[in-house]
This record gives structure tokens, C-alpha cells and sequence, in this order.
């Protein structure tokens, strides 16, 4: 019998049709009126993890006489899910808690600035390109999350034999979010949030 050769077809798969990586991201959130430091207003902060970017809408049910076999399904509310963002715990590093501070003199009515304290924010979720083909950041997908503000901060647990680094992670409540994702792949072709 002679030896068959088999040659290795080949693949399809390219840059172009590659999936968006989902760990190089960055995160910008706007204070309008805040009082954390005025020279970062719009605070390019790292995290870990961003999770809860998701809508569900509910469905009313509606049923007729005379249709007693099936029902009609109709649109309800619409809700978005809170954002949950997650990262190291840096010394020096206070606007977080700062943010949730800032909501209780406005719920207490301490605020000392006749009220005008806006603890409500805008923030930008950016994904970014990869691999990075040009010397410039190229935006490639984003999300603009409207008045979000802290529900929670938590902090990771302490325990003297574990080997890992302190968490903190703050819960989201916000009011919906817009979505835009690039047209294609390639230097360029990137988005920006309006």
C-alpha cells in the first residue's frame, strides 16, 4: 500500500473575522459636579472585571375570547441590570467611596453646596483593538451608560492565609445605555461614543 499525503487546508479564519478580545477594555466615568478632585472629572480608572451590560424587556401576556388556544405575547418595561465593576484595592485611592459619600449628603441633605450635588454620572465602557496595529488606540466597540450612580461598594475578604490581593467592587444603578460597535476591522475603523 503506498503512503497517502495529506496536506493541511487552509484556514479561513482571519484578523477580520476574528471575535473582539473581551479583556482589553477601558473605563471612563464623568462627574459633573462632583466632589472628588477637579483634575480628574473624567476618571480613567482601571478595572478587572465590568459585568451586567445586558437588557431584558418583559412580556405581557394578553389573552381574547374567542382565541382560547393561544395567547399574544406584547412588549412590557424594559429594564436594565446593574453594572458591577471589580478591582484592586490601590492606597491613595479614594474616589469610589468618595462618589458613595457624595450620595449620602444628598439623600441627608448635607451637602453644604445647597443641594446642587449631582451624584449621578455618565461612563463610557471602551473595547479596544487587538492586537494593536497601529500606534494609536483604536476604539473598536463601546457602551455609554446614562446616570449611574453607587448602590454598593464591597470589599473582598481578609484572611491571613490566603496569598492574593485585596478587591473592592462597586454595583451600578443607572438608566440605560447606548451601544455602538465598529463597521469592520482595520486602522480607523474605530468609534467614538456621542
Amino acid at each position: 500500500m503506498g503512503a497517502t499525503t495529506t496536506t493541511q487546508k487552509p484556514s479561513l479564519a482571519q484578523l477580520q473575522t476574528d471575535p473582539l478580545r473581551n479583556f482589553k477594555f477601558q473605563v471612563m466615568i464623568h462627574l459633573a459636579g462632583s466632589t472628588l478632585d477637579s483634575s480628574k472629572r473624567s476618571n480613567q480608572l482601571g478595572f478587572m472585571s465590568v459585568s451586567g451590560l445586558s437588557i431584558t424587556t418583559d412580556v405581557v401576556v394578553y389573552r381574547q375570547g374567542g382565541m382560547n388556544t393561544t395567547t399574544q405575547k406584547m412588549p412590557g418595561q424594559s429594564d436594565f441590570a446593574p453594572i458591577t465593576l471589580s478591582r484592586g484595592l490601590i492606597c491613595g485611592d479614594s474616589d469610589i467611596y468618595a462618589w458613595l459619600k457624595q450620595l449620602f449628603m444628598v439623600m441627608q441633605g448635607t451637602g453644604g453646596n445647597n443641594g446642587s450635588y449631582n451624584f449621578r454620572a455618565t461612563m463610557d465602557i471602551f473595547l479596544l483593538d487587538h492586537p494593536v496595529t497601529t500606534s494609536s488606540v483604536t476604539y473598536k466597540a463601546g457602551w455609554r451608560v446614562y446616570n449611574c450612580w453607587p448602590t454598593s461598594i464591597a470589599f473582598g475578604d481578609l484572611d491571613s492565609g490566603a496569598n492574593g490581593v485585596e478587591l473592592q467592587q462597586i454595583t451600578l444603578a443607572h438608566e440605560g445605555w447606548d451601544f455602538k460597535i465598529a463597521s469592520k476591522y482595520g486602522p480607523g475603523s474605530g468609534i467614538s461614543l456621542p
